[in-house]
């Protein structure tokens, strides 16, 4: 006997399989109407989501690829804890990549995926994807199983994406900090490897832009390694003489901004007092140092949930989005809490 799946649910209750998908996963974004009416044609049926993935695969793994840029960045290790909880809930189950911020690594493991006939692959990093030989290579992977990237959009690119509006939020968080204390910024985390540290670049170049004085005396660090809590660390230290004139000390994440934090507190420099200091990605952590850390937050839920309606919309044949555009916002904590008077 057949077993029963999402396209025969979907079909019996005439919704999408992406609805389907949505209501097994207890996702906010479906009416308690359609909710209910999805429920009772699945309870009717004798559905189980164990065999939605059965007859999903068509002779492929049950398995979804999960290739992060580092599974040593909280950030990363909080959107894999959500997708795998989003995916075990479909009756599916995953594999994890870390990419190791290199190129090499992340054609190998594209190959890989192709290899092991997964469902699908999710695809998330802010490291560039336009070199040749990597766009090749997910070119050759969404030709053999649905992909979706979350992070940016490449021009030619066939699989959807999901991204935050980072130009947008890192131009807004410094025109905000800029009104609270009107001196020149430390930019850290430029990268020419990094498509998300440009962005977050020129969104601060743009909220520089209006105030030429500032622009002129503010500094932009390049790194060519990690940006991680030892090259926040030894980039703060290394400017000792001069981070007295910066009002703010603009991170491109976490890590950094943790790190700039200590060398801070071991050169005497008070924050928020002597200089402001914000992070990127607000990492579970935050609260809890001392001083806490201020952060740019996006909705890891929301990016989750649009990256596995993509998926399992590829899965099951249907069309998905092309691109899904999430915004960003400060998460003010002790690091940027400027009391005059």
């Amino acid at each position: 006997m057949k077993s029963i799946g999402v396209i025969d649910i979907a079909r019996e209750a005439g919704v999408s399989t992406a609805t389907v998908s949505r209501v097994l996963n207890s996702s906010e974004r479906v009416s308690e109407d359609t909710r209910a009416h999805v429920l009772e044609v699945i309870e009717r049926l004798g559905f189980s989501p164990n065999a939605s993935a059965s007859s999903l695969r068509r002779g492929r793994s049950d398995a979804i690829g999960i290739a992060v840029a580092s599974i040593s960045q909280p950030w990363y290790v909080k959107l894999i804890r959500e997708l795998r909880r989003a995916v075990t809930a479909r009756g599916m189950t995953t594999v994890v990549y870390d990419l190791e911020h290199s190129s090499r690594v992340l054609i190998e493991h594209t190959e890989s995926a192709r290899r092991l006939r997964l469902a699908g692959m999710i695809l998330a990093t802010g490291d560039r994807l336009d070199e040749a030989e990597v766009s090749d290579s997910l070119h050759r992977l969404a030709g053999s199983m649905p992909l979706v990237v979350i992070g940016q959009r490449l021009d030619d690119a066939t699989w959807p994406t999901v991204s935050f509006d980072d130009v947008a939020a890192s131009a807004a968080a410094t025109e905000e900090l800029l009104e609270r204390r009107g001196r020149p910024v430390l930019f850290l985390g430029s990268s020419r490897r990094s498509f998300l540290s440009d962005q977050r670049r020129e969104g601060v170049r743009r909220a520089l832009e209006a105030r030429p004085e500032l622009l002129r005396d503010s500094s932009f660090v390049v790194l060519d390694g990690p940006m991680d809590y030892a090259a926040g660390y030894a980039e703060a230290a290394s400017r000792a003489h001069e981070l007295r004139r910066y009002g703010l000390i603009f991170c491109v994440n976490d890590e950094l901004a943790l790190g700039a934090l200590r060398a801070l507190g071991e050169l005497g420099l008070r924050v928020p007092e002597d200089v402001m200091v914000i992070g990127y990605g607000d990492v579970d952590m935050l609260p809890y140092l001392t001083p806490s850390l201020s952060s740019l937050s996006g909705d890891v839920n929301a990016i989750a949930g649009d990256a596995l309606d993509a998926i399992m919309a590829g899965i099951a044949g249907e069309p998905a989005f092309a691109a899904r555009v999430h915004s960003r916002r400060i998460v003010h904590r002790e690091s940027t809490e400027v009391r005059e008077g």
